[in-house]
């Protein structure tokens, strides 16, 4: 994970070496920040997580010291006790960790340690580097399909200079669906290619913070020169500040600013333009002004992709953690929140799997399914036969009956192969209900799908249209 500098030291009655102490405090400290950034949403991550500082060592308790305290309060009511679980879990040495405010810790450590957020000469940041976890926010790591493809194509246009309609975009849908890696992503390409061009990010939430603080201080100078200089403004999680006029105002002031000057501002919520609430008149306006665009929940093929890179990408790190394609098949069954579910539900497997150390068992995963979705329903394999007839153009009898014609087997197999892994049913009993087969061809069956899922994209394209309609029968009360 890429983190800024952090300055551990030890500060005891003692002057014995303690760097390894240091460094297994700095280790643990990243993989805690590794599973908090799999179970929060990025910007929450990036706003209250990746700006603590692992501080010091002091008797045996790590400070983990936060800015002020207000971040200090958000800390501690929100993650104290998951920064504790994870912590106790990971740290070898048993030390236990304490949440501080920075500007009350005592002169000691201060003149000890200087400023944990100073850069110190370390290299300025990659642009295409996330602070959560996770691949990096590019558009190459991006899952795009029919949910969220015009959006993408939008912020490469955006990115790349190109014509996008209005000045203003809208990018909205529901929760977890990839919206901030979009405009992530747009900000990284933007980033790379063109220096010049300054984008600022950042969300509802920071614009409210820096504006009452602006408030309070008697001078919103920064915060306007900051918004007013940027060629693209991206605004994340707009929702946030409905209701809250001031901020509002002033946030329709640097939109309107920007846009003057001929920059391109991107505004990212949660509804379409016509089903926002809370907004004055005037931000409205520019709402349903915009050039709106949709982002949906992902279908089954990119859930399958989403989980597919993710578990790559943790592999390549971590060589013991395995996910053969039917864990990834129950995954993508199990789970049926969005992208940011399957994520998180995939972290979990990680943690289960004592951080990676270990090859995830079938055991681990039910368990991690049961966590994220409640018990799992198992469908029928007379439901998996239904589905398979409404993606293929054959008749039951063809399904089940002894034809050897490709038209028939293909599907057969597809069909085999999804009870076994949709269902506890053994290969002599889906035999059985496919014709009284013998057991040895249901398992020919099940090795010829599962071995062509890594080389046929067909293959798995249409083993999560069948299993899409698996679990929309399943939602409709089918078993």
């Amino acid at each position: 994970m890429h983190r800024k500098r952090l300055f551990v030291s030890r500060v005891s009655k003692g002057n014995q070496d303690q760097a390894g102490g240091e460094a297994t405090g700095l280790r643990v400290w990243d993989d805690v920040q590794l599973v908090l950034a799999s179970r929060i949403a990025p910007e929450e991550f990036d706003r209250w997580i990746a700006e603590l500082r692992l501080v010091a060592e002091v008797d045996g308790e790590m400070l983990l010291a936060a800015k002020d305290p207000y971040a200090l309060d958000r800390a501690e009511t929100g993650y104290k006790r998951e920064i504790e679980r994870l912590w106790a879990a990971m740290d070898p040495l048993g030390r236990m960790i304490k949440l501080i405010c920075w500007r009350t810790v005592s002169d000691e450590i201060r003149d000890f340690i200087g400023d944990p957020w100073s850069d110190n000469g370390d290299p300025p940041e990659p642009p295409d580097v996330s602070s959560s976890a996770g691949p990096a926010m590019t558009f190459d790591t991006l899952v795009v399909g029919p949910s969220n493809q015009i959006a993408a194509e939008m912020a490469k246009r955006i990115a790349a200079g190109l014509p996008a309609g209005t000045p203003i975009t809208l990018m909205y849908g529901p929760q977890g669906t990839g919206k901030t890696h979009i405009v992530m992503a747009l900000k990284a390409a933007v980033t790379r290619s063109d220096a010049r061009r300054k984008v600022v990010y950042l969300t509802a939430e920071e614009f409210m913070s820096a504006y009452l603080d602006g408030v309070k201080a008697r001078d919103t100078g920064p915060l306007k020169r900051r918004l007013r200089e940027a060629a693209i403004l991206i605004v994340d999680d707009l929702h946030r500040i409905a209701g809250k006029p001031g901020t509002e105002n002033e946030l329709y002031q640097n939109i309107r600013e920007v846009t003057g000057n001929g920059g391109q501002v991107v505004l990212v919520g949660d509804t379409a333009p016509g089903e926002t609430v809370g907004f004055g008149q005037r931000l409205r306006s520019e709402i349903k002004g915009a050039t709106a665009v949709e982002i949906g929940l992902p279908d089954a093929a990119m859930r399958r992709e989403i989980l597919t890179r993710l578990a790559a990408f943790i592999t390549s790190s971590h060589p013991e953690f395995l996910l053969e394609d039917d864990m990834i098949q129950k995954l993508n069954s199990g789970i049926r929140g969005p992208g940011r579910e399957l994520n998180g539900a995939v972290w979990s497997l990680f943690t289960e799997a004592n951080f990676g150390q270990e090859t995830p068992t079938a055991e681990m995963l039910d368990r991690v399914i049961r966590r994220h979705s409640g018990e799992a329903r198992e469908p029928t394999m007379d439901v998996i036969k239904k589905a398979t007839l409404k993606v293929f153009p054959i008749a039951r009898a063809d399904l089940e009956g002894p034809s050897k014609m490709q038209a028939y087997v293909y599907p057969r197999q597809i069909a085999m192969y999804l009870c076994r892994t949709l269902t506890r049913k053994s290969f002599p009993q889906i035999g059985l209900a496919f014709g009284k087969r013998d057991h040895t061809t249901v398992l020919y069956a099940f090795r010829r799908i599962r071995d062509s899922l890594a080389t046929d994209p067909r293959v798995a394209e249409d083993l999560a249209r069948v299993e899409a309609v698996v679990i929309d029968m399943l939602d409709s009360g089918l078993s």
